[in-house]
């Protein structure tokens, strides 16, 4: 149809009886008897600039006899204006969704987070006078990394569906089995030197508080938007997290013991600052109950 259009030539609706009276459309002037088969939506917006679409059939609706056959499936071809490529181009890129890149840079220090938590468990068991600074030095890159993932995350626009669950799953992680490791031994410095349940009583308040947030936003999720909502991270859960990581690291730096004024020092914040955390983690989990308590009753 494309000749009939560029000569001037106004193209009209007929039904095409050569072709098993398929929809087309039949050019009428100067002579030109040529008739195309085409979408007749299209067929309104037809001027001498643009083509017609041309009509997707399937090969059991086309007609049985073989003349008639060649000639719609040539007369069916797609059509374009001299000099637009631009629409196979826009079709073919179109036609694929563009692929998410899953190892982002951020996603990548959260599984380095991960690969250290075997590395952290060693080095507390390493016969070594290196081994409480390398768990120290552990645990606080990791924590470090816990807080650059999300920061990158937000600022190079890298957040993937696979990185917002894998964060909080290392953090867990790091986190218990710190607490587990040093519930194995009483605090060895401090003015609690000797206590041997001050750290299994806060290890189970925040693992048993985790343990609770999970099925709370599983739960949540199959209330519906709403209520998932409601178990969004707020900002007690944040400061729960840094009180957490700070008060493991000075437990980690003081398991040894020591009479130097910095492992008091630390022998004496870290414990507070592991009350603090897990009277923080208690607190949060009471407001989020409270925030779904009318989904609830």
């Amino acid at each position: 149809i494309a000749p009939c259009l560029m000569s001037g030539h106004r193209p009209s609706m007929q039904l095409c009886s050569n072709v098993a009276r398929s929809p087309g459309v039949s050019c009428q002037r100067g002579g030109c008897s040529k008739t195309f088969c085409a979408q007749p939506l299209a067929l309104g917006l037809l001027t001498q600039q643009t083509a017609l679409t041309p009509v997707q059939l399937h090969p059991s609706q086309l007609p049985s006899s073989r003349p008639a056959r060649h000639h719609l499936q040539h007369v069916c071809h797609a059509t374009s204006a001299p000099g637009d490529s631009s629409s196979s181009n826009s079709t073919s890129s179109s036609s694929g969704k563009p692929k998410s890149k899953v190892l982002t840079l951020p996603t990548i220090l959260t599984l380095g987070r991960l690969a250290a938590i075997p590395a952290f468990v060693a080095a507390w068991y390493w016969s070594s006078p290196l081994s409480t600074p390398v768990c120290t030095a552990l645990f606080i890159a990791a924590s470090l990394t816990d807080w650059l993932d999300g920061y990158l995350a937000r600022k190079l626009n890298a957040s993937t569906p696979f990185g917002a669950f894998l964060d909080p799953v290392a953090d867990k992680l790091m986190v218990g089995a710190a607490l587990i490791l040093l519930s194995t031994r009483p605090l060895a410095a401090g003015p609690l030197a000797g206590n041997d349940w001050l750290v299994p009583v806060a290890t189970l308040v925040v693992i048993g508080r985790e343990i609770t947030m999970s099925a709370l936003r599983e739960w949540a999720a199959a209330m519906g938007p709403e209520a998932r909502q409601a178990v969004d991270v707020n900002a007690w859960g944040k400061w729960k997290t840094a009180f957490q990581m700070i008060s493991l690291a000075l437990l980690l730096a003081c398991r040894d013991g020591g009479s130097s004024e910095l492992i008091t020092l630390a022998a004496t914040a870290g414990p507070a600052l592991l009350v603090a955390a897990a009277g923080l983690t208690l607190w949060s989990l009471a407001l989020y109950f409270k925030q779904l308590a009318r989904f609830m009753f």
